[in-house]
């Protein structure tokens, strides 16, 4: 019985974490753990949101790490923004991390994605992370 509970739950987290990037689209980085200094592909697709009806007027790219000493979030940093006013619905930009987070003292860090989008007459915002594995 303590299976299944646990097999229901892990099931329920990941169909979460689907609906999520259904929202607010999906984003991968590579590679996948990086670090100051490093240059990455950012690849931001919004082909999920448009079809939930989340048609993002912009994304901007943020990154947020672990402090090693304490295991609290870090703050989080910009990498990459775009604006959607060219019809498409795919972003990439190859970046490089910011150096300065090296001296952070945090790892494991994660890009996450910032969609703004118009719904309702109302602006929205949400956003959709790396899965990386750390």
């Amino acid at each position: 019985m303590r299976f299944f509970a646990l097999v229901s739950a892990l099931a329920v987290a990941g169909f979460a974490a689907a609906q999520e990037a259904a929202r607010f689209g999906s984003i991968d980085v590579e590679p996948c753990n990086f670090t100051g200094g490093q240059d990455v592909q950012v690849n931001y697709d919004a082909t999920s949101a448009i079809a939930a009806g989340n048609s993002p007027d912009s994304v901007s790219v943020w990154i947020q790490g672990t402090f090693n000493d304490t295991g609290n979030q870090t703050p989080f940093f910009k990498i990459a923004d775009h604006d959607f006013n060219d019809g498409s619905n795919v972003f990439s930009s190859d970046v490089t991390i910011p150096a300065q987070i090296n001296d952070l003292g945090a790892s494991n860090w994660v890009a996450t994605a910032f969609i703004e989008y118009e719904k309702n007459g109302l602006t929205q915002f949400g956003g959709v992370s790396n899965g990386c594995a750390q």
